[in-house]
């Protein structure tokens, strides 16, 4: 008796954590996403995490967008959030391998690693969609594809656990469960183009994708990420059935802030975002196939009920596929292309509403007769009607007869110098030192004078000066015979409408490596035949840029003293900033500053490894043992300014600098908009990839030729 009691006591005791487990485990195994929930702000903790961990699984970072609500606080004014980043990761070989089998697992490659913290919450919350839910949305039941796909998710998770336990940081796991009532869960396009035997894959794909976005971003969508599969380490190796593969980050401001931010916020639904939108083109055909998952899955999986975010993401998901249309693609339906061919969705016809015309009362012919001779319009005093015989209908219009123009009246005035005006007089006097409108616009503009050109002016400095167009030659001589050394002349683009001559001389060189601000050691001329002009950088704003706290100007100011007094009708630029704030300049609030440098590679053979490398344009050895050199782009990163303006292209090629084993450069957030002090949120959002692309490129570029 007494064992069985015993044995009922265990029972109720274990019983409940068994259900407990269960329920856990069912929630696991049938959840549309998991969430660490974290005490206080651990922001810091999980970008490293993110960042720099999770690379050991084979997971990489594609376009991370950090503090985006900083951006909300910039341009909207305020903010529910104290941190929301989107952190979108991909492990590449995994997906490139499985791409060969069903290419829509590309609608969640990558995916986002989000983390947010509303400023009314004392926790943190980071996590991830489940590939259960991921695949249940593509659509995509092969089990070749689903099992190592889902296999790929438990030593992620397992890893984030390992870490936050490392860091001794506190917090519960939870999973949202999953239910999706979704009737149209994929938006699946595709566009047949022309390809003949002179057909360039290249060329026709630069043409294509800047189409394609500025098509986006002219309805106020960012281009928020670029991900292209076959510039990846192991494409040659996975991708050999495609010619193009890739994925844009589609993401819309406002409805981003709107859907994440303000009152009742739902920063959750940062799970589905930004939106992956997958583009492919498979070997030697002549068909392009589009996709990506609906919003409609983010209102019915996380039951957004609120009126207005629910018009939100009706509205995208009428309006992107819009825009596909009116690029010529044709909607389809969703279906593994590589094992059926999608057949075209029913476009759905406005009914169009036809005029009921009434048969005419049967009539004698001898009034038929009469009514045919009226086929003239007939007149009355006040209008006209028109009988129309239309296929035995007989059709009445009555025109109204237009009004009669008035008739002017005479008005006849005697002894008019009697009578008093009644137009309003104004005084002649006008204040001292006043400038009649007609004139302020010469009296405020500036003079260009030699002592004021690159110079501080009313607390400000020029980015750069500029002055009448010459040629590359002449440019080059008139360096020279200042005394500058020529390191590179590097044309920016196929047609050399754009080129840059990276310029220097001993002093420079010389201050630059005494005071550790490499960046300093060369400067540029830009020789634009678009707009019909030269600019040069200025070196007394980037020396101010550059040095920070040590700013110190005798060598900045010689060196814009021999450009000033060689270069003849300079002007400074109308980019300007004010000279005081430049050490410590950011774009915004929470983005780099130039002390921020990203370092992009270490060891000892990183000079080697830039060897006969045709991305490396110059190599500036400097006193000190570092090396400056400029790195060229591909043709999507380096064509960058033509989105944000031509004017300030001399700031590529980019530099970086290595120095005691280490590769670094200035951050690309940093170090374009310093370089385009004018630059506005909503340009810098048309390049929103170009950062991360930069990073990318420089750090492969340092890769050993295999």
């Amino acid at each position: 008796m007494t064992r069985l009691k015993r044995f009922i006591q265990t029972a109720l005791i274990l019983l409940p954590l068994f259900i407990i487990s269960s329920s856990v485990a069912s929630d696991k195994n049938n959840a549309l996403a998991v969430f660490y929930v974290l005490d206080g702000n651990v922001e810091k903790e999980y970008n490293t995490l993110v960042e720099h961990e999770i690379q050991k699984l084979g997971f990489v970072m594609a376009d991370p967008h950090h503090r985006v609500n900083d951006q909300y606080e910039a341009k909207y004014g305020s903010t529910q959030l104290d941190v929301l980043s989107f952190l979108p990761a991909v492990n590449d070989d995994l997906v490139m391998k499985l791409f060969n089998t069903d290419p829509r697992l590309a609608g969640f490659s990558p995916f986002n690693m989000l983390i947010y913290k509303k400023k009314s919450d004392k926790v943190t919350h980071v996590g991830h969609l489940m590939p259960e839910a991921m695949l249940d949305i593509l659509g995509i039941t092969d089990e070749s594809v689903r099992k190592p796909f889902i296999d790929s998710f438990p030593p992620l998770d397992k890893m984030i656990n390992d870490y936050f336990k490392s860091k001794g940081l506190k917090y519960k796991t939870e999973y949202i469960p999953y239910k999706n009532t979704t009737e149209k869960k994929m938006l699946n396009f595709e566009y047949t183009f022309e390809r003949d035997e002179d057909f360039d894959i290249d060329e026709y794909l630069e043409e294509f994708q800047n189409k394609f976005e500025l098509a986006f971003i002219n309805k106020k969508y960012l281009i928020a990420g670029y991900h292209n599969f076959l510039e990846t380490d192991n494409a040659e190796e996975y991708m050999e059935g495609f010619d193009a593969f890739w994925t844009y980050s589609l993401c819309h401001l406002s409805y981003s802030y709107n859907i994440f931010d303000t009152d009742n916020a739902r920063p959750d639904a940062g799970l589905f975002a930004p939106c992956t939108m997958y583009i492919y083109i498979q070997k030697d055909s002549n068909k392009m196939v589009i996709g990506m998952p609906t919003l409609a899955n983010v209102k019915n999986t996380l039951q957004v009920t609120d009126p207005k975010r629910t018009k939100w993401m009706d509205q995208l998901d009428k309006e992107i596929p819009q825009i596909l249309t009116s690029l010529g693609m044709v909607a389809v339906e969703n279906v593994n292309p590589l094992k059926e061919t999608p057949k075209p969705l029913a476009v759905k016809e406005k009914k169009r509403v036809v005029a009921e015309v009434k048969k005419p009362t049967p009539v004698k012919k001898t009034e038929v007769k009469q009514k045919e001779k009226r086929t003239t319009p007939t007149e009355t005093k006040t209008e006209r009607t028109q009988t129309i015989e239309n296929g035995g209908n007989t059709v009445h219009i009555t025109i109204p007869k237009p009004p009669e123009v008035p008739k002017p009246v005479k008005v006849e005035t005697t002894n008019s110098s009697a009578l008093d005006s009644r137009s309003i007089k104004f005084s002649k006097r006008v204040p001292p030192g006043y400038i009649p409108p007609e004139k302020r616009h010469m009296a405020s503009k500036p003079k260009n004078t030699m002592t004021k050109i690159g110079e501080v002016d009313k607390g400000r400095i020029s980015t750069y000066l500029r002055a009448p167009y010459m040629d590359v030659n002449s440019a080059k001589k008139i360096l020279e015979k200042a005394g500058f050394k020529i390191i590179s002349v590097t044309p920016l683009d196929k047609k050399k409408e754009l080129t840059v001559i990276v310029f220097t001389d001993d002093s420079l060189e010389k201050f630059a490596a005494d005071t550790n601000t490499e960046f300093l050691a060369s400067m540029r001329l830009l020789v634009d035949k678009k707009d019909n002009h030269i600019s040069i950088t200025n070196p007394l704003y980037m020396a101010k840029a550059f040095m920070t706290k040590n700013f110190d100007e005798r060598v900045p100011k010689a060196t814009l003293k021999k450009i000033t007094s060689h270069f003849m009708g300079l002007v400074n630029s109308k980019e300007k900033l004010k000279f005081q704030l430049l050490p410590n300049y950011q774009f915004m609030n929470g983005m780099p500053q130039y002390k921020d440098m990203v370092q992009v590679a270490m060891g000892d053979d990183l000079l080697e490894n830039i060897q006969g490398k045709k991305q490396v344009v110059f190599q500036q050895k400097l006193p000190n043992g570092a090396v400056l050199f400029g790195m060229k782009f591909r043709k999507r990163t380096q064509k960058f300014p033509y989105r944000i303006g031509t004017n300030n292209a001399a700031l590529l090629p980019y530099p970086v600098l290595i120095k005691d084993g280490k590769a670094y450069i200035m951050d690309p957030k940093y170090y374009i908009s310093v370089m385009y002090p004018l630059l506005q949120m909503s340009e810098f959002m048309t390049i929103a990839t170009i950062p991360d692309a930069i990073i990318k490129e420089t750090q492969r570029v340092f890769r050993k030729k295999r």
